[in-house]
């Protein structure tokens, strides 16, 4: 997900602001998991789904917003 949040920055297809906060929330994410740390993976990705879902219109491209989203559905989490 990190990989194609950079790709739509670079090609304009993600706003820098926004592709930036989005980028920061999985990499920390990423960072906890590979570290060991414990986290509430459902909540996690619930709130970067709530990101995704939440923003301006413009942001993200139609196109690159329906990747990103079905990357974070392959995510397997339980409520």
């Amino acid at each position: 997900m990190r990989r194609d949040i950079d790709v739509g920055m670079a090609a304009g297809e993600v706003e820098p602001r926004f592709g930036t906060e989005l980028a920061t929330q999985v990499t920390t994410l990423l960072n906890e998991v590979d570290g060991g740390a414990a986290v509430d993976l459902p909540r996690r990705v619930a709130r970067l789904r709530a990101l995704m879902a939440g923003r301006a219109p413009g942001e993200v491209s139609p196109g690159r917003a329906a990747g990103l989203s079905a990357l974070l559905a392959e995510i397997p989490v339980r409520p």
